[in-house]
């Protein structure tokens, strides 16, 4: 029987964890990152993504299991520290830019990315335990949420909508498979977590890959059933998708997809803030945090004030991710030596 140990986390929760920040990338934004018509075909771009996704992360999980690890170089974890924080800042532009044209589109951007910011720090300077917990709670409402909208949208399911299948062409898929695959921050996260989990961390991995796009898949399903053509013209399809679906009198669903995009980001960037902290250790817990979250800030601002969500190239979230997800864990794995201290640890 697996006993608890400070600062450690069960498998399950790493599950929840990557679960949320993966799916969270794909509950807004959708149609002013991807590109071409929001079809049948954009499915086939998810369960491409979904292949490579786990394809890529081969790197990362043998890294696990041989005991080398990228962050015991001091330098290769400065440079996986900022992009850590890049990875926060540009998740919490996101959620701003959701925040500030729709919620609220009388608001100011740079006040929701300060807001999530200090949330960041926060929950960050808490630990992975006080985060690992809350991430049961979040999964469970994510979930829930996600199969009550489709179950009540089952009344507007249109199969002729599905029809043609292939509207884009080859370019546009390509493109929506490479921004869909280089969205997939959680194999670099799994590897700066992994010696956190108190058990076997590869199979919830790999699950929380499959399920998540499983999930998206069934989403962006609902999606162009639903609402065809007209899918296109949504600047965020799945919220427009919360807010047709009805219980009986209930007509503001839509309030389920706001509270839990909300806590999911906020998990997000307390993640990438930990993690930033993990990779980066030179400085006090406190002191890395504050400096991470603070980066991130300017970061997010910067990307919502001034850079157009739908001008970014995929390339921009392609060339790190190659970088840090693929090409550095295979370097690891070839030139670097075993860590024979963690393999004590686990036996003992």
């Amino acid at each position: 029987m697996t006993q608890a140990k400070r600062d450690k986390i069960a498998p399950i929760s790493i599950f929840f964890l990557l679960f949320i920040s993966r799916i969270v990338v794909s509950l807004t934004n959708v149609q002013s990152v991807t590109t071409g018509l929001m079809q049948t075909d954009i499915l086939i771009s998810v369960l491409a993504s979904m292949g490579l996704t786990l394809i890529f992360s081969l790197p990362a999980i043998y890294c696990y299991k041989k005991h080398k690890s990228p962050f015991d170089v001091k330098w290769v974890g400065f440079f996986y520290s900022l992009y850590f924080i890049y990875l926060a800042g540009v998740n919490i532009s996101r959620f701003s830019y959701f925040a500030s044209t729709t919620i609220n589109p009388n608001s100011q951007g740079w006040i929701y990315s300060v807001v999530v910011a200090v949330c960041a720090f926060y929950g960050a300077y808490l630990g992975i335990e006080a985060l690992s917990r809350f991430s049961a709670f979040i999964f469970a409402l994510l979930f829930g949420s996600i199969l009550v909208a489709l179950f009540c949208n089952l009344k507007n399911y249109q199969e002729i909508n599905l029809y043609p299948v292939i509207t884009n062409n080859t370019d546009d898929i390509l493109r929506n498979i490479v921004f869909m695959t280089s969205s997939s921050s959680e194999m670099v996260i799994f590897l700066c977590l992994s010696k956190k989990v108190n058990g076997k961390a590869v199979k919830p991995f790999v699950w929380s890959v499959i399920v998540t796009f499983f999930m998206i898949f069934l989403l962006l399903l609902f999606v162009v059933a639903i609402m065809g053509d007209a899918a296109s013209l949504q600047a965020f399809p799945l919220y427009t998708m919360f807010q047709l679906a009805k219980i009986g009198i209930f007509e503001r669903i839509d309030v389920l997809y706001i509270s839990f995009w909300i806590f999911g980001v906020f998990i997000k960037a307390v993640l990438l803030v930990y993690c930033a902290g993990i990779a980066f250790k030179p400085m006090k817990k406190s002191v890395k945090n504050a400096v991470s979250a603070m980066i991130a800030l300017v970061v997010a601002v910067c990307l919502t004030e001034f850079v157009q969500v739908n001008s970014i190239s995929p390339v921009v979230y392609a060339i790190p991710f190659s970088l840090f997800c693929i090409v550095i864990p295979v370097l690891t794995l070839i030139f670097k030596k075993r860590n024979f201290g963690d393999e004590l640890v686990e036996k003992f």
